[in-house]
């Protein structure tokens, strides 16, 4: 699996090994997988995990199981809390859309304050196959009938 990462990056020109990379992890296997393939192929990156906390306990136990990734594979650890329900309340939107806007402001932020050349999440096949069904129930037609987007100016999605 770590042969064909290595050379899905250097195939799509993806980014170097001396880039500045930060990995958005949940605790979750895809990011997990990602973070693990990353230090075995002998990537420098640093890691992000945002609790959003909605699972009580789980939240909480998401955000230790990370750092204790972040700690393993020697990478700094940036975390943050957000008052997801109450954010969503306030803009009227779904809790899924403000856990969006919440961490990707903060993202953003990181990215800018600490110059890092790209953001990487990681995903499975079937979350892009969500998005874009996600994006035609929206009613967004023929143009949103594509999944994650996976290369932007700063962020990578990488499916796992």
């Amino acid at each position: 699996m770590l042969d064909r990462f290595l050379a899905y990056i250097n195939n799509h020109s993806l980014f170097l090994k001396k880039s500045k990379l930060l990995v958005a992890v949940s605790g979750g296997k895809d990011s997990s997988v990602l973070v693990h393939l990353l230090y075995n192929g002998g990537f420098k990156f640093d890691i992000v995990h945002c609790n959003f906390r909605l699972r009580d306990k789980e939240s909480e136990q998401d955000a230790e199981f990370v750092h204790e990734l972040a700690h393993e594979v020697k990478s700094l650890f940036y975390t943050k809390g957000f008052k997801t329900k109450k954010y969503a309340e306030e803009k009227g939107i779904s809790t899924q859309m403000a856990a969006r806007e919440l961490r990707y402001r903060w993202f953003d932020e990181l990215l800018q304050e600490k110059s890092y050349d790209y953001l990487l999440t990681a995903h499975h096949a079937n979350d892009s196959f969500e998005t874009a069904l996600f994006n035609f129930i929206k009613g967004t037609g023929v143009a949103g009938l594509k999944g994650i987007e996976w290369k932007s100016i700063s962020m990578l999605t990488i499916i796992i």
